[in-house]
């Protein structure tokens, strides 16, 4: 929440500060694969550079079935991004870069099969696993391009719709897969797990980014 706050006065102060050069502000809300969000833009060069600072956030509960075991799955969306909207046609399409603070976490639970796991080939009783538990983290500063369609502040009415088609960096996920469990060789079959979801999720350091929204411009 301290992230969002600073997000929002941060973007107030920007918002003051264009207003006396720019065509004004516009606040919007919007939906996405990043989550639901609020954003403010405000001109730089008019019909020619707009500034957006956002806030996006979801939760979802999923479960990932693709490894050796099953894990009931928390999925928790969080970022904050400022971005630069270049309008190489003095028109609606624009160019998009920036960059988000990425909040984006997976909380992973095992859920044992018929009272045990598997890992690495080596079946455990639940009892003998123990509690089985993972995260899967990303790179905290993720750099974003995209394209998109609409200009919040130069637009002849106050109401504006737009969308952005885009992709975010994220890195090389960052795992944890951890098991309470004492049992001799256990430890060594936890790793063997983990580098094997590693290999899973190693595909997924670009994140796809698609939202549609409408502002209001003051």
């Amino acid at each position: 929440m301290k992230i969002l706050n600073i997000a929002l006065v941060a973007a107030a102060l920007l918002a003051g500060g264009q207003s006396a050069l720019a065509d004004g502000v516009a606040a919007g809300v919007k939906a996405g694969t990043l989550g639901g969000g609020v954003e403010l833009t405000t001109n730089i060069i008019p019909m020619l550079l707009n500034a957006r600072i956002q806030a996006n956030g979801f939760r979802y509960n999923t479960t990932v079935n693709n490894t050796s075991v099953n894990y009931d799955a928390k999925l928790k969306l969080f970022s904050v991004g400022a971005l630069a909207d270049f309008y190489p046609l003095a028109g609606k399409f624009r160019i998009t870069a920036g960059a988000y603070y990425n909040g984006n976490r997976l909380t992973l639970t095992g859920v044992p099969t018929a009272a045990s796991y598997t890992f690495n080939g080596t079946t455990y009783t639940a009892a003998q696993a123990g509690s089985v538990t993972g995260t899967m983290d990303f790179n905290k500063l993720a750099p974003y391009a995209g394209i998109g369609w609409g200009d919040a502040v130069s637009s002849g009415s106050p109401i504006g719709f737009n969308i952005d088609f885009g992709v975010l960096y994220q890195g090389k996920p960052k795992t944890t897969i951890t098991a309470t469990g004492a049992t001799a060789g256990l430890a060594a079959d936890v790793a063997a797990e983990k580098a094997r979801l590693d290999s899973e999720v190693k595909k997924y350091k670009f994140y796809p980014v698609a939202s549609v929204g409408i502002s209001y411009h003051f």
